[in-house]
């Protein structure tokens, strides 16, 4: 799901489902190289470190030992193309992999031109830009190939979709292992595979397969570029968030660098959501797609939106929902963090702005659910919680059950809302879906209008035709201080009820 990353799962997690099997069916293995001078001086660099190297120092220790007495004697430029990331705090480090720390990233940065002059933004960390990882242990054990698996997963789940897999290593010096991570073309199905760690040390096998790793070809690990970005993008000084999917950043181009603006990398094609921008926003907004996974948005940054200008802006958000219905799109990802506040520095207003049509489809399509779980219709996450790779019709309704859900998830108490959160973060659609039962059980003695409205609209669902939708949240929305409060008084329930018969009974 869009609001889930693969970071909020536990190392542990990944060593259930792996499949093991023969080093040699894992990796291709071009006995050849052994004659190539990179591999012949790296074997016997290795095989002199290891002679005098204490193997059961601290981990740190040795891992820092490894990089600067054995990999730097090999190659003192190294630092170029092998990142040892101990204690690291780059920015973009650090939201790709969260609290999560690899030890060693051998990376490709062929995209340097990007980074301004002022900017101290770690871009060698790109998704794109990662070959693969290393992780150095004192004792390896069999529960750490889900470490490795875990790190590799987060790497593919960014990198461009042409990237089908990726292979890593782990090694304690003893034994080496190797770990492979596989996407489908279609992302619905992702295999875990270790090779099968060698019960007598091999002291030839370790120091081949781990000469091999910094010496073979980079598309050995899964890895080849993609088409470099524009030489008149620079990125400067902010990573403006990180998403399932998608990495933004403040941005601007070389012929016009007073104006900021906003670059999107995505892990797909951006052709769709572009082409959806330029339907709904064209009009007021300029758009550029860049390149096949990135597009820049040639305003400034915006905020996620303020609950304030939420609750004095429904009329606008429901209007862009409503526009994208009339152009045969529904969004299925409104939230919060997909609604942003842009400053007119003219008007020194905000303009409001439905964001993200990454998981947007056109109507009447019947598809894997991929959208928001926080908000998504109690419809949808039943039919989730029954087979979550299930095909869905979602209607323009779910919309809209969406964004009632969103404002809801602001009035009440800030419970609710941690503990759906909880639950979209462990992947549980059944999760989500009690919380919401819990809450019409709770507030059920309360005149809670929007709640009553949500009800109808999931009670409705089938049956609501778009015309009688429209009218139903215009009317709705003309009376939105009713929306926003926790207990409405019997003259808002009074027009309510009335609307809903002419609407409902009709």
């Amino acid at each position: 799901m869009s609001e889930s990353r693969s970071t909020t799962k536990s190392h542990d997690s990944f060593n259930e489902n792996v499949n093991e099997i023969h080093i040699t069916n894992l990796l291709s293995d071009d006995l050849s190289i052994k004659n190539d001078p990179d591999y012949i001086k790296l074997y016997h660099d290795l095989k002199l470190w290891l002679s005098t190297v204490n193997t059961s120092n601290n981990e740190k220790d040795l891992q820092l030992d490894f990089y600067q007495n054995c990999l730097k004697k090999y190659d003192e430029n190294i630092i170029n193309k092998l990142k040892y990331t101990d204690g690291f705090k780059g920015t973009v480090f650090k939201a790709l992999f969260e609290q999560m720390m690899p030890g060693f990233c051998l990376i490709d940065y062929y995209n340097s031109h990007l980074k301004s002059k002022t900017s101290n933004l770690d871009l060698e960390f790109l998704p794109f830009h990662i070959v693969t990882i290393l992780e150095l242990k004192i004792k390896l054990k069999d529960c750490n190939i889900g470490q490795l698996l875990h790190y590799l997963r987060i790497i593919l789940d960014y990198s461009p979709s042409s990237r089908t897999y990726i292979i890593g290593a782990i090694t304690d010096l003893h034994h080496i292992q190797f770990a492979k991570v596989i996407r489908s073309t279609d992302d619905d199905q992702i295999t875990y595979v270790a090779s099968i760690k060698k019960i007598i040390y091999d002291n030839e096998y370790l120091l081949h397969y781990l000469t091999m790793f910094f010496t073979t070809e980079l598309s050995t690990f899964g890895y080849s570029r993609v088409e470099a970005l524009p030489k008149n993008i620079r990125i400067d000084q902010k990573l403006l968030g990180i998403g399932a999917n998608s990495i933004v950043f403040n941005c601007y181009l070389i012929e016009n660098p007073l104006n900021e603006c906003t670059l999107k990398i995505s892990n797909e094609s951006v052709d769709k959501e572009v082409s959806i921008y330029e339907k709904l926003y064209a009009d007021k907004y300029k758009i550029i797609q860049v390149h096949p996974y990135a597009f820049v948005f040639c305003f400034p940054p915006g905020q996620i939106i303020s609950k304030e200008n939420l609750f004095n802006n429904i009329h606008i958000i429901w209007n862009q929902i409503k526009r994208a219905h009339e152009n045969h799109i529904v969004h299925r990802d409104i939230r919060m963090s997909n609604i942003i506040q842009i400053l007119n520095r003219q008007t020194k207003n905000y303009e409001i702005l439905l964001i993200d049509w990454h998981s947007a489809i056109e109507i009447g399509s019947n598809v894997k659910y991929s959208g928001s779980l926080s908000t998504a219709s109690n419809f949808i996450l039943d039919k989730l919680s029954q087979n979550s790779k299930e095909t869905i019709q979602y209607l323009p309704v779910d919309d809209v059950i969406s964004m009632m859900k969103m404002i809801l998830l602001e009035i009440i108490p800030i419970d609710y809302k941690n503990t759906i959160s909880s639950k979209v973060r462990q992947h549980s659609s059944s999760g989500v879906l009690t919380c919401y039962v819990d809450i019409n059980y709770d507030f059920r003695y309360k005149q809670l209008l929007l709640l009553g409205i949500i009800n109808l609209l999931e009670k409705h669902r089938e049956n609501l035709s778009k015309e009688k939708l429209n009218y139903f949240i215009d009317k709705c929305v003309e009376n939105h201080r009713c929306l926003i409060k926790l207990e409405n008084e019997q003259t808002d329930m009074n027009y309510f009820n009335d609307l809903t018969k002419q609407i409902f009974l009709s």
